[in-house]
């Protein structure tokens, strides 16, 4: 890929589904520890900035956001957060409301935008953009000129083809595309929520997903089952003339504890 002034090197993490009490995690695996050693591994690699896509605190305590920023204090990079289905928002805003780690939606870097949307609902498993979040996309989008944009969300707007977690993404993503559609500077569109890697091509733009930091959800199947993959992150190169690579990086073994008979979830 051409390479033309400073690359741009960024890092989703998702779904870590923290607690207020740092010994709880889901399905046996200990989630704040399975969050903190792929933390350990992000911070080996160069790192302009880290986004954070939801699902953040499973039990929607303030102390739980206490531990979050605890575990981030090692990136040495801004980190921005959006909510996910069960995080509290408010004590998100409050906890973060200034400094190194934001709620702050719009991050622009060299010649590229990042655009955080929040698809939370309060109350509901499914997202939806509202009217005032999608004019605020549209506005970034109009007035960046030629920057390059990549936009991040929760919830997965197209099928993942898992047929119980499908029905639980973004519920009006038709408008999202319609918004994209015209502004083909948008070079890829990132999500979370599903707790697995995804990745797929429409009208030039790339539609990636990506796993958990803790538990992780298999793919290609009618009913809900966990997958034996370790936990993960993914990571971008943005280039100046708007080209991008990424990939998913994975822990080198599995979290201890995993509960292989686990029958359901609330995502």
């Amino acid at each position: 890929m051409t390479n033309q002034g400073k690359v741009i090197e960024l890092v989703q993490l998702t779904d870590p589904h923290l607690y207020a009490d740092t010994s709880e995690g889901l399905y046996g695996v200990n989630s704040y520890q399975s969050f903190e050693a792929v933390v350990a591994e992000v911070v080996k690699q160069p790192m302009d900035l880290a986004l954070l896509t939801g699902d953040l605190v499973h039990d929607e305590s303030e102390q739980g956001y206490k531990n979050l920023r605890r575990s981030l204090q090692s990136l040495n990079a801004p980190v921005h957060l959006i909510p996910g289905n069960h995080d509290d928002f408010a004590f998100m805003q409050t906890e973060f409301r200034q400094g190194p780690i934001s709620c702050e939606k719009q991050i622009l870097l060299g010649n590229w935008q990042v655009l955080m949307l929040n698809s939370q609902v309060s109350g509901q498993v499914q997202g939806h953009l509202g009217e005032q979040e999608l004019a605020w996309l549209e506005q970034c989008l109009g007035q960046a000129g030629e920057r390059h944009g990549i936009i991040f969300l929760h919830h997965n707007p197209v099928p993942v083809d898992c047929k119980w977690l499908d029905p639980l993404g973004l519920d009006n993503a038709d408008k999202l595309f319609e918004v994209m559609a015209a502004y083909p500077q948008v070079k890829a569109l990132v999500w979370g929520h599903v707790h697995q890697e995804f990745s797929e091509v429409r009208a030039g733009v790339r539609l990636l997903s990506t796993p958990s930091t803790c538990i992780q959800f298999k793919p290609n199947v009618d009913e809900f089952e966990l997958d034996y993959l370790a936990a993960g992150y993914r990571w971008f190169r943005l280039h100046e003339d708007g080209s991008l690579e990424t990939g998913v990086k994975r822990l080198e073994k599995m979290p201890d504890g995993l509960d292989p008979d686990a029958k359901g979830y609330g995502v």
